[in-house]
């Protein structure tokens, strides 16, 4: 299992809720057709949250970032976002 976290800050709320319409709208769909697992956006704040997607394996989460840089980009020109991943070592549920 391989893990993309996008840290997301918008300038205001309501870019910052423009943007997760469109995440959970559109982006999340198209990373799911793709090859993605699941998807979800967790706000820590008015204007910003974590969008995290769980990929089958590494190969899987480069080959649909590299399908959707466009977006990704388009992305960045309004939000300020980083970008941090790796390889899930546990999770427990109850």
């Amino acid at each position: 299992m391989y893990i993309r976290v996008v840290s997301i800050t918008a300038q205001s709320k309501l870019q910052f809720d423009m943007t997760v319409t469109y995440f959970e709208n559109v982006w999340s769909p198209k990373v799911i057709s793709l090859g993605a697992i699941s998807a979800e956006f967790v706000q820590s704040n008015e204007n910003s949250g974590m969008y995290i997607i769980h990929y089958p394996d590494k190969q899987t989460a480069i080959s649909v970032f590299d399908k959707i840089k466009p977006e990704v980009d388009e992305v960045r020109t309004q939000n300020r976002i980083q970008i941090t991943e790796g390889k899930r070592l546990f999770r427990v549920d109850s």
